[in-house]
């Protein structure tokens, strides 16, 4: 019995210690492990420098000017500037853009854009809303990207979009560009309206 016993505490005495061997070693693997897929000091600082904004504005207004165009005036409760990548985040905003003489050109909102800081294209989402008040034409919609240089507005993928002109005419549809320059618009389908040619 004594025998059975010391056979029995030798072997629970080496399985203890190959246990032991193997918590050390996978120590061992986990802390190289980690340690090889930690960030340099400069990857981490790059790295929270593209995350976290440059600048931050609340309840501001940011006008946006190359001196080239008119110039686009925002209000937003939320505004953050990153220079890294030259990109704005823009949240719960209105926009007006006039021309010298102080004629509206466009106005609107959105719940959220994007804006490249050295072209002005931008990309809108939620609750969008864009006039053009010398045509009377609004523009309601959920997703739209916007080029600033072309005033070229065009809707994503299946998006619905509302078109309103001439004050009390609306169309409805999907794969929308408008040209506000010279004020064509073109629908890839249609779900309500009618466009005479």
């Amino acid at each position: 019995m004594r025998r059975k016993i010391e056979i029995a505490q030798s072997l629970n005495h080496g399985y203890t210690q190959h246990m032991r061997k193997k918590l050390v070693l996978g120590m061992v693997l986990a802390s190289l492990l980690l340690f090889s897929c930690s960030l340099s000091p400069e990857q981490e600082a790059y790295a929270r420098t593209l995350e976290l904004p440059d600048l931050r504005l609340t309840n501001a207004t940011y006008r946006l000017d190359r001196g080239d165009n008119e110039p686009l005036s925002v209000t937003a409760a939320e505004i953050s500037l990153y220079h890294a990548t030259n990109k704005a985040i823009i949240t719960n905003f209105t926009f007006t853009q006039t021309s010298a003489d102080g004629t509206l050109l466009l106005l609107g909102k959105a719940q959220r854009a994007e804006v490249n800081l050295t072209t002005y294209d931008a990309t809108l989402t939620g609750a969008i809303r864009v006039e053009k008040p010398s045509d009377m034409l609004v523009v309601e919609a959920e997703h739209l990207v916007w080029y600033h240089d072309e005033q070229h507005l065009l809707s994503v993928g299946e998006e619905m979009v509302s078109l309103q002109f001439e004050g009390n005419k609306t169309i409805r549809g999907v794969g929308m560009d408008i040209q506000l320059k010279d004020g064509s618009v073109s629908f890839t389908q249609l779900d309500e309206g009618v466009i005479f040619l």
